[in-house]
């Protein structure tokens, strides 16, 4: 028998994804607590019970949005193996789980906040929570001997920086040829970063 806990949580869920869903295939404009409400099939009252105002529900789609793109991630690099680069093997995992659904709406809430203070205002406090997450998953697909490594900071930096600007590109490419090339080139930038010490 399914507790109310679990119905809770249950409902919560539905109005992330279907949240989700909206920022990905109609993009930031059709993400109203109307919106959601009807298509989470819920009624106003349940949907203010579990986010009161909009910018609750923001917060709570920017905390999923990090989970997801973390699984994403994690399944990626699973696939991928441990016997390939290590490098070419955390740049994969990365831009693959950024073309996904999950990463796309978090990149469309990031151009709405463009014009939008209060948004930026929420995504500010969340990213930069998230930003940890962020990179304990992305130390962990590099693995310890290059985490170690005086330059490895910056070249994490470098990896999200240039693979978000593919990612959010890619739309306007007819082929993903060209990305995977980036990704090559961006492996063999910090391969060479990670070869040497500092004061070479």
């Amino acid at each position: 028998m399914t507790t109310r806990a679990e119905q809770k949580q249950a409902t919560r869920a539905r109005i992330l994804d279907v949240a989700t869903n909206l920022l990905v295939e109609r993009g930031y404009s059709a993400l109203t607590t109307v919106a959601v409400q009807r298509a989470a099939d819920l009624s106003r009252g349940a949907l203010l019970h579990h986010f009161p105002t909009m910018r609750e529900l923001t917060e709570a789609l920017v905390a999923n949005l990090v989970e997801l793109n973390e699984a994403t991630t994690q399944a990626t690099a699973e696939r991928i193996g441990d016997t390939t680069d290590p490098i070419h093997r955390a740049l994969t995992a990365l831009y693959e789980s950024m073309t996904r659904p999950p990463a796309q709406a978090e990149f469309e809430l990031w151009a709405a906040a463009r014009t939008d203070p209060e948004l930026a205002a929420v995504l500010r406090v969340a990213e930069r929570r998230a930003g940890r997450d962020l990179h304990r998953v992305i130390d962990t697909l590099f693995g310890p001997t290059l985490v170690a490594h005086a330059r490895y900071p910056a070249a994490r930096e470098l990896a999200v920086a240039a693979l978000r600007g593919v990612a959010v590109s890619r739309s306007l490419r007819s082929s993903e040829r060209a990305d995977r090339a980036t990704v090559e080139y961006l492996a063999d930038a910090i391969r060479t970063m990670l070869s040497t010490d500092p004061g070479d």
